[in-house]
């Protein structure tokens, strides 16, 4: 047993059903409230370190607000919103996906485990830069403004390509292409990504690519579970209703009457009629053939 099947044993319960959901309207939310205030999200809810440090530590939770695609203005917001919607529609599609076949809980660890190595990437390189920098403030801002989600949401599709690589995607709504070419090709994006940052000394980005790509070979190998292991709390629920249900039939099917001597039932003989006899030392009960013909129990 891996450490997530023990994870999952032990608080299998606080796994979010549909996260997914959540998660999409999370990037509505932020989207809206970069169109409705322009750099709000940068200047008060963004992952700056040294704001946090500073007391404002609410942005270790609302820097999942980052806007996506809630740029521009006429045309070019327009085709923005509308690829939103087409990445909304995919990636709710494959959270659910994942979801159904991981449980609720592996789905909403890798989740959480995600966001959390951005933070953790942030605040280390934070701490890591702290002594070569005469302004903290300034360079907190800045790596804040390159946090991004969108490794996050990189390494999701990367494990569902994981899970149904067969699976077709059609690429410019034309183009039929499966999941693992697709796969493929964001693996080379992102090695391209991280030697072009490494050459430009962005260890930052080459952190954040690294880390997303950790979470995904840490649930390829220990994220599928074993079979016969409880996968959620709402499944181990529903197997105890089915159980229960199975009984309760079970229950309704056994037979009221059966007679001592012959063993007839209701079933056999739905004209039998059966009596306890008084005479007996216990509760026998005998159809109405050897109702006064047997031998009484003393």
């Amino acid at each position: 047993m891996n450490f997530i099947d023990k994870l999952e044993r032990k608080f299998g319960r606080f796994g979010v059903p549909d996260l997914m959901r959540y998660v999409i309207g999370i990037n509505v939310a932020g989207m809206i409230l970069n169109l409705v205030v322009p750099g709000f999200y940068y200047q008060y809810l963004s992952l700056d370190m040294y704001q946090i440090f500073h007391g404002q530590v609410w942005r270790l939770f609302t820097f999942i607000l980052n806007p996506i695609y809630g740029t521009g203005t006429g045309v070019d917001l327009f085709v923005n919103l509308f690829w939103f919607a087409i990445w909304s529609l995919v990636y709710y599609s494959i959270g659910q996906s994942l979801e159904r076949v991981w449980g609720t809980f592996r789905f909403t660890l890798f989740m959480f485990s995600g966001w959390l190595f951005i933070i953790l990437v942030t605040l280390i390189y934070y701490l890591a830069l702290l002594p070569f920098s005469s302004s903290h403030a300034v360079l907190s801002f800045a790596m804040a403004l390159g946090v991004t989600l969108d490794y996050l949401y990189t390494s999701l599709f990367l494990a569902f390509a994981l899970m149904f690589p067969d699976l077709e995607f059609l690429v410019y709504f034309i183009i039929p292409v499966k999941a693992k070419w697709l796969a493929v090709l964001y693996v080379l994006l992102g090695g391209y990504t991280v030697v072009n940052a490494f050459s430009g000394r962005d260890y930052f980005t080459v952190a954040l690519v690294l880390g997303a790509a950790l979470n995904v070979v840490m649930f390829a190998v220990f994220g599928r579970g074993k079979p016969g292991v409880k996968r959620t709390f709402r499944q181990g629920k529903r197997k105890a209703q089915f159980k229960k249900k199975v009984h309760d039939a079970e229950r309704a099917s056994e037979t009221m009457h059966r007679c001592a001597i012959c063993g007839r039932t209701e079933k056999d003989a739905p004209g039998l009629e059966f009596r306890y006899c008084s005479k007996c030392a216990g509760n026998y009960e005998y159809c109405s053939d050897h109702l006064f013909t047997h031998e009484h129990v003393r």
